[in-house]
């Protein structure tokens, strides 16, 4: 990242500095940035660091070219921080930015705890258009602006598997041969495999509130089958939450999981060239429906005009495409949203599973939207998804069960 941040320093601060209308004396002052964690998890040392990785290499890169700039970071829980801002900004302390995810980011400015924005024809030509399409709040308005993506990919241990497999029938096959797989019941770590079981419209359709037709309720029911039939395979390793998922394939009790792409720095630190990364597998009902996750830059509604400067100086500078295609080749732990980020940085095979995740995640974004990260239906579908893996409901019980729990509260 050294070379890469002396590179932009050199190539880069006329056209920046253009954009913000600032130079590097003009911009001065503190803004304070609040990070949200996802999950329900203990915080580990390894979690906080991949949540706080691309943000610190911005702001460090951003620093240099504002030395007379401060940011500080405070970390908060997904599920706490709406009400964490709310308090914070009751009391004047409300946080200038927050790099959040694309759910959230909605929430706040709907409780009026970020501010909406409408950016210009030109910067929002340069973005990706799946992303914006997520934070529109009315047409030509956004929740925020669309920082990174961070997909959903299959990681193994090449030294177990030379390759994952490439369906889920194969999947359980390979388990029965000995490959040590690890699934959560975690809702948002198993949506992938409703599409190649051929769930994933009824769970569109339940969460949406319409009714479902014979197939989708046979679609959700051979899914829930799938999990019970797999947790009965002594290969097969059913764990809480993704976080237990990474720690299995860290200390190789695991060959083969479901991962995130924020995974990836910390499990190639661990397993080096034996690290495998592919797309998901597919089934006999469709490709999988992985989800991606969207990290957003809100802006606060409470800052100062100087901190208002710098924060909104900050998140110009985040979504160039040159510091964009340096986060994404340096670390290869997410894609950019600019989509003028040069097609040659991309073309890494870790980069290359990333895309083809994304392309395949137009059923799971429409599971994101419906339910959001923290939604209280996501976690009732949990608790049913756990109670079927650990045989306390029958996948035929579960199937009204889940539909039951993913309807819309009125």
């Amino acid at each position: 990242m050294k070379a890469a941040k002396a590179f932009l320093l050199l190539t880069l601060p006329l056209t920046l500095l253009s954009a913000c209308g600032l130079s590097s004396k003009d911009l001065s002052g503190t803004a304070y940035l609040a990070i949200s964690i996802e999950g329900d998890q203990p915080l580990t040392k390894g979690i906080l660091q991949e949540e706080v990785l691309q943000a610190q290499m911005i702001v460090e890169a951003f620093r240099q070219l504002h030395p007379h700039v401060a940011i500080e970071t405070n970390l908060f829980r997904e599920s706490d921080f709406i009400e964490e801002v709310r308090r914070r900004q009751a009391a004047g302390l409300g946080p200038d930015l927050m790099l959040v995810a694309g759910s959230t980011a909605r929430t706040l400015v709907e409780s009026d705890l970020a501010r909406d924005l409408t950016i210009p024809e030109a910067t929002r030509n340069q973005m990706d258009p799946d992303s914006l399409a997520r934070l529109e709040i009315t047409p030509g308005t956004l929740a925020g602006l669309p920082i990174l993506r961070r997909p959903q990919l299959a990681c193994y241990n090449r030294s177990k598997v030379a390759a994952s497999p490439a369906t889920t029938v194969a999947l359980i096959d390979q388990a029965r041969q000995g490959l040590r797989v690890g699934l959560a019941v975690e809702s948002r770590s198993l949506f992938w495999s409703t599409g190649p079981l051929g769930a994933d419209r009824a769970i569109i359709a339940a969460a949406a509130g319409r009714p479902l037709e014979a197939k989708q309720r046979q679609g959700l029911q051979r899914w829930l089958e799938w999990l019970s039939a797999a947790n009965f395979n002594q290969q097969v390793f059913i764990e809480p939450d993704q976080e237990a998922l990474v720690q299995g394939l860290l200390e190789r009790r695991l060959d083969w999981i479901p991962c995130n792409s924020s995974n990836l720095s910390r499990l190639r630190a661990s397993l080096g060239p034996a690290l495998g990364v592919s797309a998901l597998p597919s089934g006999p009902y469709g490709p999988p429906t992985p989800i991606t996750r969207l990290r957003v830059l809100a802006f606060g509604t409470g800052s100062t005009a100087r901190q208002r400067r710098v924060a909104e100086a900050l998140a110009a500078f985040a979504l160039n495409p040159w510091i964009q295609s340096t986060l994404a080749t340096d670390n290869q732990d997410m894609l950019p949203t600019n989509r003028f980020v040069p097609p040659s940085a991309l073309h890494t095979p870790v980069l290359k599973a990333m895309q083809r995740s994304v392309e395949q995640a137009d059923a799971s974004d429409a599971i994101s939207k419906l339910l959001p990260a923290g939604d209280p239906r996501d976690r009732e579908l949990s608790g049913l998804v756990s109670a079927v893996a650990f045989g306390e409901l029958t996948a035929m019980d579960a199937t009204e069960a889940v539909i039951r729990a993913l309807a819309p509260v009125p």
